[in-house]
């Protein structure tokens, strides 16, 4: 069993546009196929394993803790390789948030890191996520 399947946070809506969704999460083990096309706001780091739940639930959009972005980038890398599947992978400044509070990304988080996809949608570095993901949601670009 995975403690998300006994945890009591669970993921919240804070935004919407049409028929995507802004889910904030704690942790990216939050989410799941109920988060395909949406964009999730995570407290998690941008690891590989990250990615993977990511592109596992087919979300849209990630965005996550560059957790210092560290050796070899590990910190980013899981955001480095959703795009491959399409998935805009934002990574937010370790100095922005605290890792594992996905409010606090949301509320503070400063864009540090964005993959192709989320160049592509305009996302762009040193702007607040919120201001990002409120602006490619308005735009349509999902």
């Amino acid at each position: 069993m995975r403690i998300v399947d006994v945890a009591g946070d669970r993921p919240v809506e804070v935004l919407r546009a049409g028929d995507v969704a802004v889910w904030v999460m704690d942790s990216v083990a939050f989410g799941g196929p109920e988060h395909a096309g949406q964009v999730i706001v995570t407290g998690s780091h941008g690891g590989r394993s990250a990615g993977e739940y990511a592109a596992s639930y087919g979300v849209a959009v990630v965005v996550a803790n560059d957790a210092g972005i560290g050796k070899n980038a590990a910190g980013v890398a899981g955001l480095v390789a959703v795009d491959a599947d399409g998935i805009a992978g934002i990574g937010v400044s370790h100095e922005s948030s605290r890792i594992g509070d996905g409010t606090d990304t949301w509320e503070h988080g400063v864009v540090s890191f964005v993959n192709r996809r989320a160049a592509a949608l305009g996302v762009t570095l040193g702007e607040p996520v919120r201001t990002a993901v409120a602006r490619v949601l308005d735009e349509g670009g999902l």
